[in-house]
């Protein structure tokens, strides 16, 4: 696997671009027409009732309504930020859903602990994406999958966030990247594609 450098200064801004822009994030971001795309794209995704979910990389939680509503309550969801600012908000939103604050890179579970990982409009800003699959596999029970999400295109995501400093060069990986990435970690069974309006990527912990 290639060596990764981590910028750290860049991080650093990140980190502070996420902390200061907290409040009111979901509002400002998730219109009920585009709560209505992510509805739909989850259904692509592969849940069962009491299944144990990590929501990775959480924000303010604009997930957990609908993977409780597939998971039901006898299933645990674990919603993990790098943002303490992200994850007051979530936590007040959502108390039923258990709050983790952590980097992708390296999560305070134990191995074989989730049946599923879903990360969704997170995954360009992981520092070290080799590492962040690398955690996905060690967490995921055999037969569990990963699913990396967006609503909308990789090329006007990219182009979104070059314009911010902060976020400047935080890319989403094209489909086949993405698959090399996920299979250096050990995934199997990838599957991909994406349009103007979606990017959804999915890899299998072999059984």
């Amino acid at each position: 696997m290639e060596t990764f450098m981590v910028d750290e200064e860049h991080c650093a801004a990140r980190r502070h671009f996420f902390e200061d822009h907290a409040e009111g994030w979901e509002d400002r971001n998730y219109s009920p027409k585009k709560l209505r795309r992510l509805e739909s794209l989850l259904a692509r995704v592969d849940l069962d009732r009491g299944m144990t979910v990590l929501d990775a990389g959480c924000g303010q939680g604009v997930l957990l309504p609908f993977l409780r509503r597939r998971v039901g309550g006898e299933g645990r969801l674990i919603a993990l930020d790098a943002s303490a600012a992200m994850l007051r908000c979530a936590a007040q939103r959502h108390p039923d859903a258990w709050i983790l604050h952590a980097g992708v890179e390296a999560i305070p579970l134990l191995d074989g602990y989730v049946d599923a990982v879903i990360c969704f409009s997170a995954f360009p800003h992981f520092s070290d994406k080799e590492a962040a699959a690398c955690e996905f596999y060690r967490l995921l029970k055999p037969g569990g999958a990963a699913y990396v999400l967006h609503i909308d295109g990789r090329e006007k995501l990219n182009d979104l966030h070059d314009q911010h400093h902060a976020v400047c060069g935080d890319h989403l990986p094209c489909p086949h990247g993405m698959k090399k990435i996920f299979s250096q970690a050990g995934f199997s069974k990838m599957r991909a594609d994406e349009s103007a309006e979606h990017y959804y990527f999915a890899a299998c912990k072999q059984e």
